[in-house]
């Protein structure tokens, strides 16, 4: 059983929440991939806070960097490995860190609204500032940079493969032919 066409008004209706849902999704995927930007580029300078150079470079900082080139290296090999271009890479890698940054952004939230139901003084800076704190950002980046790695082709980078479908012969055409 058909359903009844829809009036002008119902397609009008239907279109604009269509157009509305498409946009509020590529308002929200362009905003978690500048997040992501912004926490990359946030990087730097939560390392190199003193302006010191290298000299003010811990050692978890070190490796942090040692690991986030092994990673990024391992990232870049996969995206070549699986036919992802460069753009789709990086928007890869941009998307998971603006995803992880949510989440953490979530849980702070969370956290700090807790503390303020118990009654306890909420003292932002300091938490921030707490090494544990840039500890868990810095290993949270290197997550979310393993994360990104491609694991399988995309559909669109997929060629497209056609069938050859031959034409069945029945007796009774083979007895014509005959």
């Amino acid at each position: 059983m058909q359903s009844p066409e829809l009036s002008l008004a119902g397609k009008l209706d239907s279109n604009l929440t269509k157009g509305l849902c498409l946009l509020f999704g590529w308002l929200i995927k362009a905003l978690i991939w500048l997040l992501g930007l912004l926490s990359l580029g946030g990087q730097a300078p939560q390392i190199f806070e003193y302006g010191e150079g290298l000299a003010d470079v811990s050692w978890a900082e070190w490796g942090f960097m040692l690991l986030f080139a092994l990673l990024l290296r391992r990232h870049i090999r996969y995206c070549r490995h699986f036919a992802i271009g460069l753009w789709g890479g990086i928007s890869r890698l941009l998307t998971f860190q603006g995803r992880l940054v949510c989440v953490g952004l979530s849980i702070f939230g969370f956290a700090t609204g807790v503390e303020q139901q118990l009654g306890t003084p909420v003292d932002l800076l300091s938490t921030v500032a707490d090494p544990v704190t840039e500890l868990t950002a810095l290993g949270l980046t290197l997550l979310a940079l393993y994360l990104a790695a491609p694991t399988a082709t995309s559909e669109n980078s997929r060629p497209i493969t056609t069938l050859r479908v031959e034409p069945a012969i029945t007796t009774v055409e083979k007895e014509v032919t005959v």
